[in-house]
């Protein structure tokens, strides 16, 4: 299902074409404001999952809101908000439109698959669930975890999109890629405390 007849390509399209200057996150929350949760986690996410997210920075600027807005599809609220000085936040022209032209294409492809599916995987109900998903990755990606950011902004990029077109499937397809996600996230983790630990245990025997 598309968004005002439109495609989430075509959308995303048209907000890069009239990008100038600098692109503030509070001008994507009030030009997307009235529509689903769904489309701002998926403009959200795009950044760390086309690869942009080694920017210093921009997974955090990125990440943060995600987390304020998953917390606001547990509560069950109809319309996003953003604090003032997130709101303030800001990209170039140029990168938002970047990211834009790397995930338009891959977009484009899997919209021509997509059905409305599954209804009760995209119902106000299972929004609240994904909500708790979307809290879980969102904090993984705001995190300093080496490579840790584009797992978990893939598998929230599936699954806003599989929201936004209610299809059903690709929700499901996007909460197994999250789970992978959270799965390698603890890995890399664990094994960088095991690491810290194993060199603090040997610092304490004398470097011996």
């Amino acid at each position: 299902m598309s968004t005002n007849g439109r495609n989430t390509s075509e959308i995303l399209e048209a907000l890069a074409a009239k990008a100038t200057g600098r692109v503030a996150l509070g001008d994507l929350v009030a030009s997307l404001g009235e529509r689903a949760f769904g489309l701002l986690m998926l403009i959200f996410a795009l950044p760390n999952a086309v690869g942009l997210g080694t920017i210093p920075g921009l997974s955090t600027v990125f990440g943060v809101p995600q987390i304020i807005f998953a917390l606001q599809m547990i509560a069950g609220l109809e319309k996003p908000w953003l604090p003032q000085f997130l709101m303030q936040k800001s990209i170039s022209a140029e990168d938002f439109q970047s990211i834009v032209t790397k995930a338009g294409p891959h977009l484009e492809r899997i919209e021509k698959r997509l059905r409305p599916r599954l209804p009760a995987l995209t119902s106000p109900i299972a929004e609240r669930v994904l909500g708790v998903i979307f809290l879980i990755l969102a904090t993984i990606v705001a995190l300093p975890i080496p490579l840790g950011n584009w797992p978990p902004a893939i598998a929230m990029t599936v699954i806003a999109l599989g929201l936004v077109e209610r299809d059903g499937v690709l929700v499901l397809v996007g909460t197994l890629i999250g789970i992978v996600a959270l799965v390698v996230a603890l890995a890399v983790v664990g094994a960088g405390v095991a690491a810290i630990w194993i060199a603090f245990t040997w610092l304490l025997r004398g470097g011996t």
